[in-house]
């Protein structure tokens, strides 16, 4: 089974050739919305690289060479080449994107919020858009390597972690999963005494403050370089590639 799927990948992507470059497989993969970055694939990249290093092929992969670097993730890689993602013609998706991201960066109406200090720093000629779907389709234009404030945007991963390390039983012991009906940053608590949900404020303070409870209880500074470095692990990224004082200043912002 594995190795006919690896035979029509293989024949997906070489287009009638008996042997193909690596680039023309990576990208092949972009055009599916995956990328050569997403950690889902760094053993099958990194293999392919070796194999063809090491092989007197030209740096070619035949099917064979291809079909044991891929074999690891046939199947996303499957589903990614036959369009089985959410989004199965992502290029045509991402061109209306980069439509939308032209007509709208020309605007300039409004101004940068000024009510916390991080935001009123904020750089209003920076316009950038970065999207990934529930399949890991990703895509980005504009300016978006540029560190930004968190905000809001903090909510989702910090009940991510508090449920990942707490369970979602422990964790839904002090926050609701209803929606309040009331306006994102109105303190109030549902018939069960508790915040309505993770995602307005009440109930986002109240999932922070189980994440390492006997930190947050002691008021010490563990807490503090604690959530930046799961941050980049819910990204892929390796934490011992992340220097200490990188995470620890983002924290600061992420937590301001």
């Amino acid at each position: 089974m594995l190795s006919r799927l690896g035979d029509l990948l293989f024949y997906t992507i070489a287009e009638g050739q008996e042997r193909i470059p690596i680039h023309k497989f990576t990208t092949a993969l972009k055009a599916t919305g995956l990328q050569t970055s997403d950690p889902r694939l760094r053993d099958c990249l990194s293999q392919m690289r070796r194999m063809v290093r090491e092989s007197s092929s030209g740096g070619l992969l035949d099917r064979d060479l291809f079909q044991k670097c891929v074999n690891s993730n046939i199947v996303l890689l499957t589903q990614a080449f036959r369009k089985k993602f959410v989004i199965p013609d992502f290029e045509d998706f991402t061109g209306h994107v980069d439509r939308i991201f032209e007509d709208t960066k020309e605007l300039t109406g409004g101004k940068v919020a000024s009510y916390i200090p991080q935001l009123a720093k904020s750089n209003p000629d920076l316009w950038g858009v970065s999207l990934c779907t529930v399949d890991g389709q990703r895509h980005s234009v504009g300016h978006t390597k540029i560190p930004f404030c968190l905000q809001s945007c903090v909510k989702p991963l910090t009940y991510a972690i508090s449920v990942s390390t707490l369970g979602t039983d422990y964790v839904h012991k002090f926050v609701g999963k209803e929606p309040s009906g009331l306006r994102y940053n109105k303190l109030s608590l549902n018939e069960e005494g508790i915040p309505h949900n993770p995602m307005v404020n009440a109930g986002a303070i109240v999932v922070s403050s189980l994440i390492k409870v006997s930190a947050t209880l002691a008021f010490s500074k563990p807490l503090c370089p604690y959530i930046p470095h799961i941050f980049p692990a819910l990204q892929g990224v390796c934490r011992a590639l992340i220097p200490l004082r990188t995470p620890r200043r983002q924290g600061g912002h992420t937590l301001c």
